[in-house]
């Protein structure tokens, strides 16, 4: 059971061409850097998705004062 993640399939689930799993299993790090990079991005833009909803709020309209005249300043 320990060597799960190792050996000739260890990145066979996810799918790619020999090659590709060939480069992975040469250098490792270049998977982790994807994932790390892909997690980086889909924090940005959730950050970004909630600064949009939390300052696009609707603002209310200021009642007016009954016997104001328009334009006049206090």
């Amino acid at each position: 059971m320990g060597q799960g993640f190792s050996g000739p399939n260890a990145f066979k689930w996810l799918g790619f061409t020999p090659k590709a799993t060939a480069v992975l299993q040469a250098d490792p790090f270049l998977f982790t850097a994807l994932i790390l990079v892909l997690l980086g991005c889909t924090s940005l833009v959730l950050l970004a998705v909630y600064i949009h909803f939390v300052t696009n709020k609707v603002y209310k309209k200021p009642k007016p004062v009954k016997g104001a005249v328009k334009g006049a300043k206090k």
